[in-house]
């Protein structure tokens, strides 16, 4: 019996040594630095001798670049496919092909609906604000190049494709859903009570400013204003200045500041409206809609209304590349005319008011703003401070 135990015992003492040589060798080897070339042509013999499944070059290539530039850690530095960046493009432009949803990625990297439009396919299929697209076809959205994917796929999709929802965090739902050619407004506007302007930008595209502007011109004659900028993730700097310009006696709008210290100032001429304003906002309230928010209080030019905003204080510039693909880099900081980066704190109203559990904003449909003070405390505030 001792012999036998001692035999075993031997035995599995040489296994474990054999293990735990070869684990440590595996380890010595990690522990050297490999040059970049060597290690990647290293990782691609080893998929290439030993990965059981079929081999796409492409895919491999592609999410190559895309974890390149997702090692930054940043969220809104992405690598961008030929067909990604021909819908990123086509969105900022206004116009795309899609479901009819404005979506973001939320702090828990989710893909969540702020605005579901009018007469759009999503509202058909019962889509709402606030619902969690968590798989689209077979894209499982779980991070940020799964996230990329699912838009590129929403805006250049013809086919019916069944989206995943989970809403209110527990009810899961499932809807097919088939894509249309759609305009999307960004700007809708009406005369509210008491000869009060009421314009909402629902993003800040290319050809926002000038809808803003006819937005003014149509509201001739008002004696205050309300911005509703709720659920604005953003869009394009130049643009909001420009309607900052339009709003905003002589001074500086917003600055920006790249890693080697070079500052570029946003300017307003002495041109301005010169009228009472009221802004709304909210938590979706981001990067361009703070950047307006931001220079309207700090010029002491009108009242912030609602909740805390995003915090989203840093500018991505877009490079594309001859292939047709992009990378959009964190590039700088901005501030408001005051100095301040509101990068991950936001700007707080001076009136925080919260709106009522389950209100949503109205989708937008056509350049017709659509308000019901009586159910919308935010805006009913708003109106009442301006007065």
């Amino acid at each position: 019996m001792f012999k036998k135990s001692f035999i075993l015992g031997f035995f599995t003492a040489c296994l474990i040594f054999v293990v735990i040589h070869t684990t440590g060798a595996a380890l010595e080897l990690a522990e050297h630095k490999i040059p970049e070339a060597k290690k990647m042509k290293i990782i691609e013999q080893l998929v290439d001798k030993n990965y059981v499944e079929d081999i796409d070059r492409d895919d491999l290539e592609e999410y190559m670049y895309a974890g390149y530039v997702a090692g930054l850690g940043d969220r809104y530095s992405t690598y961008m496919t030929k067909e990604q960046f021909s819908a990123f493009s086509e969105g900022l432009d206004g116009f795309y092909s899609g479901i009819g949803i404005k979506i973001f990625m939320n702090e828990d990297g989710q893909m969540e609906i702020n605005d579901v439009y009018t007469d759009s396919p999503a509202a058909a299929a019962g889509l709402k604000t606030g619902d969690i697209i968590y798989k689209i076809g077979d894209i499982e959205i779980k991070d940020r190049d799964s996230y990329g994917e699912a838009v590129g796929f929403i805006k250049n999709t013809k086919k019916t494709t069944r989206f995943y929802i989970k809403r209110n965090s527990t009810e899961l739902l499932e809807a097919d859903i088939t894509p249309e050619s759609i305009t999307v407004p960004s700007v809708s506007y009406c005369m509210a009570d008491n000869n009060t302007g009421y314009i909402r930008i629902a993003e800040f595209e290319a050809n926002t400013a000038t809808a803003f502007k006819e937005a003014i011109a149509a509201l001739d004659g008002m004696d205050s204003l309300v911005i509703d900028l709720r659920n604005n993730p953003g869009g394009l700097l130049n643009v909001v200045n420009d309607i900052a310009d339009t709003l905003l006696p002589e001074g500086t709008i917003t600055y920006i500041e790249h890693k080697n210290g070079e500052k570029k100032y946003y300017k307003s001429d002495e041109n301005c409206l010169n009228i009472p304003i009221a802004v709304l906002v909210n938590s979706n309230s981001a990067s361009a809609s703070e950047v307006l928010t931001g220079a309207i209080k700090d010029f002491g030019a009108g009242k912030i209304v609602g909740t805390t905003t995003f915090g989203k204080g840093v500018v991505q510039d877009t490079y594309r590349l001859k292939d047709g693909s992009a990378v959009k880099l964190t590039t700088a900081k901005y501030y408001t005319p005051k100095g301040v980066c509101i990068q991950g704190t936001g700007i707080a109203p001076d009136y925080e008011i919260f709106a009522p559990e389950g209100f949503t904003l109205p989708s937008l449909k056509d350049s017709k703003a659509l308000i019901d003070p009586s159910t919308d405390i935010q805006l009913a505030k708003a109106l009442e401070i301006l007065k």
